[in-house]
């Protein structure tokens, strides 16, 4: 009896699990929509030639998020499926998900640690390199380039130790802008990493936990515990179970007599 009571609980928290999963994949999936479509990062890789490797960091990213958000739900469906239907090949096939999933995590993880100075100065060069040719008098369709962006990260040209764009090649949106774009940047893409690495460690847990709660599941059905439906027949005008009955007494000695007619 208190194995079941130990089942019991272990299904409703890997519902509940579930339910964190399902809410932590829709959260990485709106990181991986501005990721893919926002603003601070299209204007930098749109210009980019397709080869550059700004571009190509961009899509590894996209298409990494997209694999996250896709096994997440995967591990949600195969492990709710598995709890409602109580079957053990769903449960075995829940756990190789989150283990899966978990091998995926951390490869982004360690991947985030060594690349993120990498995807920093790719998108840093990239200004620079609208800078230098804006200063080189370059043709109106790269200016526009640094005139939008200069209106998404709300700065304008470079201040501090760098050289600052004069006004004759370049005029900013606001001139009360007079930060300096590539601190800006640099701090978008900070933060940016801080989120990401945030729902990592997140889905890291969760995915812990439910190969645990999935496992427990898993080898509790060969020792004859079939959850919470084994031993709870109720049938009406039945006989009275005996006192030294066990819960595997089959059904059929459960069954009504049968009277005359």
């Amino acid at each position: 009896m208190e194995h079941k009571v130990w089942v019991r609980v272990a299904r409703c928290q890997l519902l509940v699990n579930c339910l964190f999963i399902l809410l932590l994949a829709v959260a990485c999936g709106i990181m991986t929509v501005i990721t893919g479509l926002g603003p601070q990062f299209t204007i930098l890789t749109g210009a980019t030639p397709s080869g550059s490797v700004a571009r190509d960091l961009h899509h590894t990213m996209v298409l990494y998020g997209s694999g996250v958000c896709a096994l997440l739900l995967l591990c949600v469906l195969l492990s709710t499926l598995s709890v409602l239907r109580e079957s053990q090949h769903l449960m075995a096939v829940a756990f190789i998900g989150f283990g899966f999933l978990f091998c995926t995590l951390m490869a982004g993880l360690t991947w985030t640690h060594m690349c993120e100075s990498q995807v920093e100065a790719s998108f840093l060069d990239v200004y620079d390199h609208l800078y230098e040719q804006v200063l080189r008098r370059s043709p109106g369709e790269v200016r526009g380039h640094l005139l939008l962006a200069h209106d998404i990260f709300q700065c304008c040209g470079k201040t501090g130790g760098h050289q600052k764009i004069s006004t004759t090649h370049i005029l900013c949106q606001n001139a009360a802008d007079q930060q300096d774009c590539m601190s800006v940047i640099s701090g978008v893409l900070h933060i940016h990493w801080h989120w990401v690495r945030t729902f990592l460690f997140l889905s890291i847990g969760l995915t812990v936990y439910g190969m645990v709660l999935s496992s427990f599941l898993f080898f509790s059905l060969p020792r004859g515990n079939l959850w919470d439906r084994r031993g709870e027949y109720s049938l009406n005008n039945a006989k009275v179970c005996p006192s030294d009955a066990t819960p595997d007494t089959p059904l059929i000695q459960l069954l009504p007599y049968r009277t005359a007619q």
